[in-house]
């Protein structure tokens, strides 16, 4: 809906994501992967999309940057 601010992942969000259709198929999905998802009385997954949203930003982050310590422990001559 234009101009709309979505709180849930719509149905075509979630059959993208996890690559399902069937509500069922959906849960398990969401599950096996480690999402946090409440079921509505249809059986429906519903996902914030504020939470979707940092779940895929986490997926895409570049790993940091850590110092390689192993340089300090090298005994010299």
């Amino acid at each position: 809906v234009p101009g709309k601010i979505m709180l849930f992942m719509n149905e075509s969000e979630l059959q993208q994501l996890t690559g399902y259709t069937r509500n069922a198929d959906q849960r398990r999905w969401l599950t096996r992967h480690g999402w946090r998802f409440e079921e509505a009385r249809t059986g429906k997954p519903i996902v914030s999309v504020a939470y979707a949203e940092s779940r895929l930003s986490d997926a895409q982050k570049k790993p940091e940057w850590t110092p390689n310590f192993a340089v300090f422990n090298k005994k010299t001559a």
